[in-house]
């Protein structure tokens, strides 16, 4: 058996040892390393298993390209499954950590590979830790409030638009439980510091769905902050997380203001991320932080936080 090198015993990160969150759900944790070595961080799949065998094994998300020999066929095999038993992977949005596995996963298992319909053209492959990632098609895309049979039990599909624009979640309502993805941030992983959001109105919206469905378990691919771990359950610690989601959203362009007024109104992109997340309670910049300020730099610009036309890594208030 390939081992990962990532593998963190204590938490379970890298092992392929599946950890049940319901009856015929289940967790495989893969490490964010090399790139985003930070423990307090890790992927979180999803396994949709029957516990009769009737019906084949379903995943959400694939990882990368090593979590298929590493995570994803181990764990199939201790729950009683041959690779080619896999129907789908199902992933959530188009971003590397949850498709760059795709490839690998169908070569190895014969799965199909299924995506949300907007997000579907950004399965473009790319570079990971030395491996290149080919692009790829999707078998089949997915539209939200369609209802799919797996692994036993009707799930129907979301719009969770924000983090991508074509982010999807799970909802299955006999268990009320759903997996989101990165569509609900609340207050971002220890590897952002800040929210990674493509569309922030329409992840308002899209927190606003999740509060209507009221679900019991929700259930992330990262260890969100101030939660860490990738379940959460009961209506009061839901309803926090979501209300941590929409303060997060609500605050930024503010947070943002008052760290560039704290460094006397100049700053590098380094030293305004290094602020901003000491301002949020971490004691350095978290390694993507500097790369979501650059990516926000516009909407920044326009919401007027920012001076108008400063080049890259330069800050200023207007």
């Amino acid at each position: 058996m390939t081992t990962n090198p990532y593998r963190d015993e204590p938490r379970n990160v890298g092992t392929g040892q599946p950890i049940e969150v319901l009856p015929g759900i289940y967790e495989l944790r893969e490490s964010l390393a090399p790139g985003l070595n930070v423990p307090a961080c890790w992927l979180s799949l999803y396994l949709l298993v029957d516990p009769t065998h009737q019906a084949p094994p379903v995943l959400i998300d694939s990882g990368w390209p090593r979590s298929v020999p590493t995570v994803i066929l181990p764990a199939l095999a201790s729950l009683g499954y041959s690779a080619d038993a896999l129907m789908a992977v199902i992933n959530t949005h188009n971003h590397g950590d949850h498709t760059f596995g795709n490839v690998a996963l169908r070569d190895a298992t014969g799965c199909e590979v299924w995506i949300g319909q907007a997000d579907a053209d950004g399965l473009k492959g790319g570079e990971f830790d030395g491996e290149i990632v080919p692009p790829h098609t999707a078998d089949r895309k997915l539209i939200p409030g369609e209802e799919l049979d797996l692994a036993g039990h009707v799930w129907e599909i979301v719009s969770l638009a924000g983090h991508s624009a074509g982010s999807i979640g799970l909802y299955n309502r006999d268990r009320n439980v759903l997996i989101c993805g990165d569509a609900l941030q609340a207050q971002a992983t220890a590897v952002q510091g800040i929210a990674i959001l493509h569309d922030r109105d329409a992840y308002r919206e899209s927190i606003a769905r999740v509060s209507a469905l009221l679900p019991a378990h929700l259930l992330p691919a990262h260890p969100y902050n101030p939660f860490t771990t990738c379940h959460i359950a009961g209506a009061p610690d839901i309803a926090y997380y979501l209300g941590a989601c929409l303060e997060h959203v609500n605050t930024y362009e503010m947070e943002v203001a008052e760290a560039l007024h704290a460094l006397e109104g100049e700053a590098t992109t380094e030293t305004l991320a290094e602020r901003l997340c000491q301002d949020r309670g971490y004691d350095h910049a978290c390694p993507l932080a500097p790369r979501i300020l650059e990516q926000d730099r516009l909407f920044l610009e326009r919401a007027g936080v920012i001076r108008s036309g400063d080049p890259a890594g330069s800050w200023h208030m207007p």
